[in-house]
Parts: structure tokens; sequence; C-alpha cells
């Protein structure tokens, strides 16, 4: 028993001496931005984006071709003519050379290579805005468990408070016990209540130890990596109004701005379906080159040099009504993208306004908090001056310094839950990045 308790208390004693650097929420969320796999691979699908927003991919460029062959053939031939006669060859050998440079374009295609380059365009900014949502998603995600880690070190504290209190009490029952003057069952109750703190320090140490390891991970640090943070307590940001806020939500959340652009994707998708309905007309010009030559035939040889030009054009008059069903189709996709976004529209605008009444709802239950502390507090200290004088038991000793513990983590647990509801708006009006950056 003694083993454990000395344990306990170097484990309190050290609580506050750790070495490692404090960091900020700054930081975290730098490290975080260069080091995490996902924001990685994201901005890799951007370039990836932007790479094919071309002309020559949207189909607006030329095509040119170089291309050759040669043949050679041996043949038995028999060639039998209207006048009766006859030529015949055995293993006649035949070669052929064909060389062209030419040049390919199609200057009508029923507009689909406009709505192409707009579909390009939009794929491009929808590859930024996914990137962005993500990392802005990821910064949230960092600050609410950064404020963990600040709530949760705040529970070790107060644990920690109540554990040196427990400790003097059961030090204080310990000496009235050697010198006969207090009663057994007290002693027992000092001890049942400073173990019973000591558990709770050491279960809340491995809370944050959980919590350090699950940062390390999004951070792409070595996990078992100790963390101190800056900040010791919740300092929440000014919230702007109401109105100001569902303008902001309007103009700059990512999600809404993703919905927007698979909207405008999906009407470039009815276009190009539709200019399947259009004649399609292209040109071609370039220059060949033919030699050939044989050993039995008219010819023992020909060659043909000289420029290629011509227009090609075709229209697509039946093809099992295929290209009705991919517009009817894309009709339908089109409706479903403007659902969406108004669906996506009104979830935002809920979500936002549950936060706001939850954001104003804390705030005033924080300053009845604050008060029942400091009320709690000086309970505390009176209870603490009567245990010394004998005037109150150790009972009723313990129901004080109980009651001052469930004040400080009602009211930690109360600024916990504004910060993340001040992260949560911030995410989304689209300004957690310049909040927390």
């Amino acid at each position: 028993m003694k083993k454990i308790i000395n344990s306990i208390a170097v484990v309190v004693t050290v609580l506050v001496g750790v070495s490692t650097k404090a960091q900020s929420l700054e930081e975290f969320i730098n490290t975080a931005l260069e080091k995490n796999y996902q924001i990685s691979i994201l901005k890799n699908e951007v370039q990836i984006a932007i790479n094919n927003n071309t002309l020559g991919n949207a189909g607006q460029l030329p095509s040119i071709t170089l291309g050759g062959a040669a043949q050679q053939a041996s043949n038995n031939v028999l060639q039998e003519f209207t006048d009766g006669t006859s030529r015949q060859g055995s293993n006649a050998k035949t070669t052929s050379v064909n060389l062209s440079a030419m040049v390919d374009w199609s200057v009508f295609d029923g507009f689909r290579v406009y709505a192409k380059r707009d579909q390009l365009a939009y794929l491009e900014q929808l590859g930024k805005v996914n990137s962005k949502f993500y990392i802005e998603q990821t910064v949230a995600d960092i600050a609410e468990v950064y404020y963990q880690l600040v709530f949760e070190n705040q529970l070790l504290e107060s644990y920690r408070h109540s554990f040196e209190i427990s400790s003097f009490r059961w030090n204080f029952e310990k000496k009235r016990k050697e010198i006969g003057v207090g009663k057994g069952m007290e002693y027992q109750q000092a001890l049942v209540d400073y173990q019973t703190d000591s558990i709770r320090i050491l279960t809340q140490l491995n809370t944050i130890k959980l919590l350090e390891i699950e940062i390390n991970r999004v951070l792409n640090e070595a996990l078992e990596r100790e963390l101190v943070i800056q900040e010791k307590s919740f300092l929440p940001l000014p919230v702007i109004a109401k109105d100001s806020l569902f303008e902001k939500a309007k103009n700059n959340n990512q999600q809404l701005q993703q919905q927007r652009l698979e909207e405008l994707i999906a009407e470039t998708n009815l276009r190009i379906e539709k200019a399947d309905r259009y004649p399609k007309i292209g040109l071609f010009a370039g220059y060949q080159y033919v030699k050939t030559t044989a050993a039995v035939g008219f010819f023992k040889g020909s060659r043909t040099t000289g420029p290629v030009v011509g227009v090609n054009v075709s229209f697509n008059l039946y093809n099992g009504r295929n290209e009705t069903r991919e517009i009817k189709n894309a009709e339908f996709y089109e409706e479903n993208s403007k659902l969406n976004k108004e669906q996506v529209v009104l979830n935002i605008n809920a979500d936002l306004l549950k936060m706001i009444y939850q954001y104003e709802s804390v705030q005033q239950r924080i300053e009845l908090a604050q008060s029942n502390m400091e009320a709690a507090k000086k309970v505390s200290l009176i209870a603490e001056e009567q245990l010394k004088q004998g005037a109150i038991n150790g009972y009723d000793f313990r129901m004080t310094q109980q009651t001052l513990l469930d004040a400080q983590n009602a009211l930690s647990q109360l600024q916990f839950s504004l910060k993340t509801l001040e992260i949560g708006i911030n995410r989304l009006t689209g300004a957690v990045l310049e909040a927390y950056l």
C-alpha cells in the first residue's frame, strides 16, 4: 500500500514539472497542413485537375499524326485476261511503302467542346474547393482536440488539487490517530478518499495520453511524443451578429461551394449529351507518299506523292434512342444536383442556428457556474479551517471538497462546450482558417 501511495505522490509532484516545449494551436495546425497524408493526397488531386484543364483535353486543338507502313509479300500469281492470254508468276514479290503526315481538326461538334471546356474549369475549381474543405475540417478537428486537451488538463489540475486536500486530510487524521485523539473510522475514511482521488488522477492521465496519441496520429508525428500546450484556459473569440453569420455561411461555406460546382458540372454534362443531336464537321489536311512495286502485273511500280485536304461530315440519324436516354438521364442528374444544393443550404442554416442558440445559452450558464465555483471555494476554505479545529467531521469536509470539485469541472465543461460551438460556427461560416491561423 505504501509503495502505491508513494508512486501516486511522485506522479502528482511531477505533473507540472515537464520539460517539453509548450506548443500553440497554430503550431499544431501548421504541422498538420505540412505532414497530414490526406491533405497531401488532396493537393495532388488538385494538381491533376489543373493538368486536365487544357484546350487539348477539351478538344479545341487539332491533332497531328505522322504514320508510315512498309510491306513485302511473296505470292504465287495467276492472271487471266479477257483476250485469252494469261500471266503467271511463282513467288512474285510485291512491296509497298506508305508515309503520311496528317492534321485533323474538329471545327464543329454540336458545341460539345465549349461544354467540355467549362466542365474542366469547374472540375479544377471543385478540386480546389474539396482541398480547402478538408483543410478547414482538419483545422477545426485539431482546434477541437487541442481545446479538449486544455479541458482534460484542467480536470487533471482539479483532481490534483482535490488530491492535495485529501492528502492533507489523510495526514491530519493519521497524526490524530498516532497521538490517540483520532478515530479509526475517520482515518479509514480519509484513506479511502485519498485513494479515490489517486485513482481519478491515474485515470485522467490515461485519458490525456490516449488523446495525445490521437493528436500525434493526425499530425503524422511520433505516436508517443509528449505534448505540452500553451493554453491553460479558454478564451472564446467574439462571435458576430446572427444575420452576418448566415451571410458569411452563404458566401464562404465550402460544402455549399461544392454543391454549386456540382450543379454547374451537371449542367455541362447535359450540354455534352445534347451535342449528339447536331452534325459533326471536321477538316483534315496532310501529305502522302505511296510507293508500290510488283514482280507480276500491269505496272512494275507506281509512286504517288502530294498533299491531301478534305472535309468530313457525320450526323447521327438513329442509334436505338440511346441519345434521348442519355439526355433524359443528364436532366435528372442536373435536377438532383439542384435539390442537393437546396438540402445543403437548409442543413447549414439549421446547424448554424442551433449552434447560435446553444452558444448564447452556454454563455449564460457560464456566468452562473463561475459564481457557483467562487462560492464553493469560500465554503471549502471555511470547512478546512473547521476540520483543523474539529468543528466538523471528515464526511462533511469531504462533501464540501466534492462540491468544489464538481463546480470546477462543471465550469470547465461549459467553457469547453462554448469553445467547440465557436469552432463549429467558424467552420460553417468559412472563417476557421482566419480564426485559428
